[in-house]
């Protein structure tokens, strides 16, 4: 069970106080000289507050999140974090030490958590990479594998510099696909407005005018009434149901390998989600491979290093199939040749890399290649959606049109009547 102690120690001449979590003594003696090294231990209490008394709704948030998994800090902090992280190892100062003065200027509670954490576990021997592993749903594969490389190399300001661009690449293309996707969903909602509009202020006249004839409204004009009437039937329920399914994929994802598989097998068949999956993998893949290979790690290490960085399973899974074969003694070359995602050009570029000893120049140009298409697809992403977004559109626009207009073209016959 989790308690809290109020401490107070002299650190550094000066007396300071704070209040530490820990579920044993020893956890809690390990936490003070990981926070406060060499400091003179005055006072320890135990707070005896209820631990119901002490639960804030950050708390429940932070415990359901968890549960869920969902990845709750920002975005901006993390990269800002291993940023400077990156600064302060490459200016000499040693990993505890810039972990402890960074942590003072973190404003993300959870963040600041995880910045203790993994400080205790530095202090106690844990390599950096360990320390990051037990976040991996937090910081992620890219980030996990990345410090590793900084521990295998024994430079980790370059690779966390390296892990900080790519982080903010990422960053730049997520919101280079947000604008491109600001023109459809801009139209949606227009659309979704006068949707609403029609259908509680246009459509009951019509309904109206047909039943005091005693007539049938079109097919179009009833397809309009009965999405009215199932929203306000239905919405409520609607709203609950996408929300459970919405946090119950959330779960799966991250507690069920083989229902994750099986969406990132799914994404691999999707129209330009596929190649935005396979192309920003693969430059992210053979950056990291290129620099363990430079590095002078073993072809099998780094291999076996970059897949664990690979974030959609079944990528990964095809690229441990070329890791068996190359462990059967087969070429690079060949291997990658086997799983069928790699261009030809690029599998001509590796035998090339291979023959003439350059296979890691080689590979920080295949990175390149891939990035380039990468951007290329981002960049054009308007222009290739542009044809679905206008059926769709199109499919809201008639059936709009129809729904108002063919009542009021039938409105001459059912006079008759």
């Amino acid at each position: 069970m989790v308690k809290e102690y109020k401490i107070t120690v002299i650190y550094r001449g000066k007396e300071v106080s704070t209040v530490i979590s820990a579920q044993s003594k020893h956890e809690l003696y390990n936490t003070i000289f990981g926070q406060y090294p060499k400091s003179k231990i005055l006072k320890i209490d135990e707070n005896k507050k209820s631990r119901f008394s002490s639960i804030s709704l950050a708390d429940i948030s932070d415990h359901v999140a968890d549960f869920l998994q969902i990845n709750h800090i920002d975005e901006e902090s993390k990269i800002f974090f291993l940023n400077q992280l990156a600064i302060m190892i490459d200016a000499g100062i040693s990993i505890l030490d810039a972990l402890r003065e960074i942590k003072k200027s973190i404003q993300d509670r959870k963040l600041e958590k995880i910045i203790d954490s993994i400080v205790t576990d530095v202090n106690n021997g844990s390599s950096l990479s360990d320390a990051f592993g037990k976040y991996i749903t937090i910081f992620g594969n890219l980030t996990i594998t990345m410090v590793k490389l900084g521990d295998k190399t024994g430079d980790s300001a370059k690779a966390l510099f390296r892990l900080v661009g790519m982080l903010e690449e990422i960053r730049d293309n997520r919101i280079k696909v947000k604008k491109a996707m600001s023109y459809p969903r801009n139209v949606l909602i227009a659309m979704a407005i006068a949707m609403v509009v029609i259908i509680n202020y246009v459509i009951p006249k019509f309904e109206s005018i047909f039943a005091r004839f005693n007539s049938d409204l079109p097919i179009f004009t009833q397809i309009l009434i009965g999405t009215e009437k199932f929203f306000a039937n239905y919405g409520g329920y609607l709203f609950i149901f996408l929300m459970f399914t919405y946090l119950s994929f959330n779960y799966l994802m991250n507690h069920s390998q083989k229902f994750k598989f099986t969406v990132h097998f799914i994404m691999l068949k999707i129209y330009i989600i596929k190649d935005i999956s396979i192309f920003s993998t693969l430059n992210r893949f053979m950056i990291v491979f290129s620099e363990l290979l430079n590095a002078g790690v073993s072809i099998f290490e780094a291999l076996e290093i970059s897949i664990a960085m690979v974030d959609n399973l079944a990528i990964r899974k095809k690229l441990m199939q070329s890791y068996g074969e190359i462990n059967r003694g087969s070429p690079l070359h060949k291997s990658f040749s086997s799983i069928g995602i790699f261009d030809n050009m690029v599998i001509q570029m590796i035998f090339t890399g291979e023959s003439s000893g350059e296979l890691q120049k080689m590979l920080n140009s295949i990175s390149e290649y891939y990035k380039r298409k990468f951007n290329k697809i981002i960049e054009n992403m308007h222009s290739l959606l542009e044809p679905i977004i206008l059926l769709f559109i199109g499919l809201l626009v008639t059936t709009l049109a129809l729904g108002i207009f063919m009542p009021i073209w039938s409105l001459g016959e059912v006079s008759k009547h």
